[in-house]
């Protein structure tokens, strides 16, 4: 543990009065001796390097600014919360952590009594400057002992505090250095091809726009090339475009390989994933890995939900069978063209396409919602709608309370939502497993395909009404051939909104929650409760028993009885 202190110019060290207040637990692991090392730089040179200030001046203001009272409640906070074990280590220095403090009053302009604005600076101020200070001085100190020598500015040398910074390394004693040889054996590897991928995905003539060159597609390129053995003999080679042929295949290979959720299974073969490397630790399971949360697994039952309220609620499925049937007995008449050709793929593909049946499980399995029977095997996500229900409740309790608060000095607590998130986090990470995944990326691609015909030129003149809205083509197929009144405008926002709150949570985590993320999913969240709230009958979806839309489909038959008599 960091022992609490002020440096003075001849050297010495003296406790300062605001140390006891400044006091947050360190990471419960036994420290690398690299780790201890870089951290007792970091607190002296690091802070004057990217701050230009240290700890004891830092101090110095904080006690002069009668700020110690707010700074205990924030310590209390801090002590409480989920931090990785790297952000704990740092402000468990008083010297980071006050140096920190006073940016966050004087630079950020964070007021006293904002204590959840405190929490917010301090945090991201310990996960940016300090922590690159520190990451790079451990690597530095062991590049040393090996007498490893990249040269300052070297590719190789941006290569690796690159893969340092954005994985980070562990501090527990006698796993730095393993980590470090295996970073330097992906660096020799990989060699000059990282440098040269960024470099092609900012050429303006490569005919692929940068944006979509994402980590995940630049890693899968640098892969591809490694293992074709490709290597650049020199930049004007390069630059020549003698290279542009291994480049371009190397993205098209990476395309296949990093799947997007708009892909469809039936298209294209999907090819088996990277796997997420996990660091359990027995000692505190405080980060979201150590806790087990799926992101992956988050966005995906977000798509199913999305899925179920456009597909499901708002029958934008039945309305496509519907339409296809129209079509095939002559009722819509559509000229050989390209919605033609949607309309008979769509048909051509009902027979592998998930039957009304196999969705509504899935929907029941995941969460909860609908009637659909499941297997002998298969167990309802009953804790789900419970799950979310309280997550909503406390967004409106949280709204009701922060409108109510006329005083400056009151401040409303994240705390209920932050653990109701958290709750949901671990809830969908444990039951969006299986084939699930396989499942609703070829559900959603079905959906697409549904929305093209609706939306498609000749069937938004034939039934889009007066604004030719793929809206009113729903509400009227589903009147003229359903038989059901359909309010397109709620089932949508609910859809979106509520899909926007699930990415809230598959991101969600404590320590780095920032204001403007936290603003943005109350919003989501709110229009999601009003449009709840705005729908002619009670949302009773969740857990339902079997007089919904499970039940609604006939076993024995399916949506294209019509076409096959």
């Amino acid at each position: 543990m960091t022992i609490s202190t002020s440096v003075l110019s001849n050297g010495f060290s003296v406790a300062h009065t605001a140390d006891s207040v400044l006091s947050i637990y360190p990471p419960r692991v036994t420290l690398d001796a690299y780790a201890q090392k870089a951290l007792s730089v970091t607190e002296i040179e690091g802070m004057q390097a990217i701050f230009k200030t240290q700890g004891a001046a830092a101090k110095e203001y904080l006690s002069r600014e009668g700020l110690l009272s707010t700074i205990s409640s924030l310590t209390v906070r801090l002590n409480g919360s989920g931090l990785d074990d790297l952000q704990r280590l740092l402000l468990s220095s008083s010297d980071i952590y006050a140096t920190l403090l006073e940016q966050a009053f004087t630079v950020d302009k964070v007021q006293s009594t904002d204590l959840e604005g405190l929490y917010g600076s301090v945090v991201r101020g310990a996960a940016s400057g300090p922590r690159t200070y520190f990451l790079g001085r451990m690597v530095s100190d062991i590049l040393n002992d090996k007498r490893i020598f990249l040269g300052q500015g070297s590719r190789y040398l941006q290569h690796l505090m690159t893969q340092v910074i954005s994985q980070g390394l562990p501090i527990t004693q006698g796993q730095v250095e393993s980590v470090v040889n295996q970073l330097l054996t992906t660096v020799y590897n990989e060699g000059d091809i990282p440098y040269y991928v960024d470099k092609f995905a900012l050429r303006s003539d490569s005919g692929i726009a940068r944006s979509a060159f994402t980590s995940a597609i630049k890693q899968a390129m640098i892969d591809y090339l490694v293992k074709l053995g490709v290597q650049v003999r020199d930049q004007t080679s390069f630059e020549q475009g003698l290279y542009d042929e291994y480049f371009a295949l190397a993205y098209s290979d990476a395309l296949l390989k990093v799947s997007t959720v708009s892909e469809d299974p039936i298209d294209a073969a999907r090819v088996k994933g990277g796997e997420t490397t996990w660091d359990f630790s027995v000692d505190t399971f405080e980060s979201i890995e150590e806790q087990g949360v799926s992101p992956d697994n988050i966005l995906a039952a977000g798509a199913l939900d999305y899925i179920y309220c456009i597909g499901e609620r708002m029958h934008v499925f039945d309305v496509a069978n519907a339409l296809v049937l129209r079509w095939a007995g002559g009722v819509l008449d559509v000229p050989e063209g390209a919605t033609a050709a949607l309309l008979y793929r769509y048909h051509k593909l009902r027979s592998e396409r998930s039957t009304p049946q196999e969705r509504a499980m899935l929907y029941r399995r995941i969460l909860n919602r609908g009637g659909g029977r499941l297997l002998s095997n298969m167990v309802a996500n009953e804790d789900f709608p419970r799950l979310w229900h309280q997550l909503m409740s406390e967004v409106a309790e949280y709204i009701r309370k922060a409108e109510g608060s006329y005083s400056a000095e009151s401040w409303v607590s994240r705390a209920p939502i932050f653990q109701a998130t958290k709750n949901l986090q671990y809830n969908l990470s444990e039951n969006m497993t299986g084939m699930s995944h396989l499942q609703v990326t070829e559900d959603y691609a079905h959906l697409q395909e549904a929305l093209d015909i609706i939306k498609s030129e000749d069937v938004i003149v034939s039934y889009g009404g007066r604004r030719k809205s793929i809206w009113t083509v729903i509400e009227q197929l589903a009147k003229e051939d359903l038989g059901l009144m359909i309010s397109s405008a709620p089932i949508r926002t609910a859809a979106i909104e509520g899909n926007k709150v699930f990415q809230w949570i598959a991101s969600f985590n404590e320590g780095t929650v920032q204001d403007r993320d936290f603003q943005t999913f109350l919003a989501a969240a709110e229009s999601w409760i009003i449009a709840q709230a705005s729908m002619e009958e009670e949302d009773d979806s969740f857990g339902r028993e079997d007089d919904d839309i499970g039940d609604d489909f006939d076993e024995e038959e399916d949506d294209w009885d019509d076409w096959d008599d």
